[in-house]
């Protein structure tokens, strides 16, 4: 798993957005600065407080990230939604994440835009976009592969999967590369 989540933080580094969790553009307006301050700040804090099991922490965490950046799906929500279909997973070492943002959603019902609490629940109980899963179809047969290796085979679906949206591609592959290295910290390989 080491290799294929470094393949795809190679990935979204080189091909992703910025403007949202990949930080701001160059020569960005002082809010998306903010912004993007803001979502740097709360994936750290979701982060920390994951790996340390702290359901306080990953609710504040959770309540920072949601509903954060413009757009239908904000950024902090995209990123939010990888983590949630990691937690879907069978084996997964994300369950706590999962009932502490399932809460938070149930507790906080505007929170966010209505699409993107529908898609983060969706995520909860394992189904999101084609792309996303065509991710991590390739994603799983990087195993055995060398790092360059691992990038050609994830390359086209990560492509087609940071298409979408103007950030919520990069927005949710960040997730993605946050919540497999959760994963292999928390549990080993899936």
């Amino acid at each position: 798993m080491a290799v294929s989540a470094r393949a795809l933080h190679h990935l979204v580094s080189v091909d992703g957005e910025p403007g949202g969790m990949l930080g701001a553009s160059p020569g960005a307006a002082p809010m998306e600065v903010a912004v993007c301050t803001a979502l740097e700040h709360g994936r750290d804090a979701l982060v920390r407080a994951v790996r340390s099991s702290d359901t306080v922490g990953m609710r504040d965490a959770v309540l920072a990230l949601l509903g954060l950046g413009p757009g239908l799906t904000p950024a902090g929500d995209d990123f939010l939604t990888a983590i949630a279909l990691l937690s879907s997973l069978d084996g997964s070492g994300l369950g706590l994440f999962a009932r502490v943002l399932h809460d938070v959603l149930d507790e906080q019902p505007g929170r966010t835009t209505l699409l993107s609490t529908t898609t983060l629940r969706e995520a909860l109980s394992g189904r999101f976009r084609a792309e996303l899963v065509d991710v991590l179809r390739s994603l799983a047969a990087t195993p055995g592969q060398s790092e360059v290796q691992a990038i050609e085979t994830v390359r086209a679906p990560v492509r087609r999967a940071l298409a979408h949206g103007h950030t919520s591609g990069t927005d949710t592959l960040s997730g993605l590369v946050a919540g497999l290295h959760l994963e292999r910290e928390l549990r080993g390989s899936l």
